[in-house]
């Protein structure tokens, strides 16, 4: 399984840390000075999963509850919300096309279609509430959901010993066993020490330079893959900013959005407009 998994922690030995961001390029956004803030209701101060929905509109999930929010940044509310399924612990929501895919902790993948409300389908994956997944996002390019897996990335058959995401294939709707990309244990201490555990709780790929974002709530930290799946930056986020970082969205220009859940009110949307 060594020779067939695909690991790209080796790449971060060829940069620094510095206690801030690794990587030798600037990252595209100033993550300090977020352009715009948005206050979410109450109810959504658990605020989990992000989506691009539509323009200027974002879906995101109550992780308590299977309800979609959608959240338009220009009328600064809740402007449509769909009950597709009864309480649990959903963590990531994604719309593609007509569809919208959202998923649990514990691995259960349901979809439906934003013109057919009231029918939804439930896709079988692999995982199980050891792998406790927390992210999902979708690749364009192959047409794959991105499933990131906060806890175990083991599944049945395959062995990774440490954090993976994986991709599954929308046309055949089946789970790759290869992840698209890997996070060894051994290795990451390695590089950034024992104290610094990243575990993934969103992921998302921009829509101009194909890299892949994905954050971490634990330990506030946001980690950058190139388009050939090599880490290129690893950022602290400010815990004033970013209290509990669960979603990850772009809009189709490439401006970063992301949302937070804040303990005792509504959780916030971050908005950072690409740099020039």
């Amino acid at each position: 399984m060594e020779t067939i998994i695909r690991t790209f922690i080796t790449s971060i030995l060829l940069i620094i840390f510095s206690g801030g961001l690794l990587g030798q390029n600037p990252l595209l956004y100033d993550l300090e000075s977020p352009d715009k803030v948005f206050v979410l209701p109450e109810y959504l101060e658990e605020v989990s999963g992000l989506s691009r929905y539509a323009p200027n509109q974002f879906a995101m999930l109550n992780d308590e509850q299977g309800r979609m929010y959608v959240y338009d940044v220009l009328e600064k509310k809740i402007v449509h919300r769909v009950r597709f399924e009864g309480s649990g612990d959903f963590e990531g929501i994604e719309r593609v096309g007509d569809y919208v895919y959202a998923i649990k902790s514990n691995g259960k993948l349901y979809r439906f279609n934003v013109n057919m409300e009231g029918v939804v389908e439930e896709i079988k994956t692999p995982f199980s509430s050891e792998n406790n997944i927390e992210g999902l996002g979708y690749n364009p390019n192959s047409n794959h959901l991105l499933i990131a897996l906060k806890d175990e990335g083991d599944i049945k058959g395959v062995d990774v010993k440490g954090k993976a995401i994986y991709g599954l294939n929308l046309e055949t709707e089946k789970v790759e066993k290869i992840p698209h990309f890997v996070l060894r244990h051994k290795e990451l201490e390695r590089v950034v020490g024992s104290k610094f555990k990243f575990k993934p709780s969103g992921v998302a790929v921009h829509p101009l330079t194909n890299e892949t974002y994905v954050i971490a709530a634990s330990q506030r930290s946001l980690l950058v893959f190139s388009q050939e799946g090599k880490p290129k930056h690893l950022v602290r986020l400010k815990s004033s900013l970013f209290p509990q970082p669960e979603g990850i969205t772009f809009s189709l220009t490439g401006d970063l959005y992301i949302s937070n859940e804040v303990e005792g009110e509504g959780g916030t949307l971050l908005k950072f407009s690409l740099q020039e």
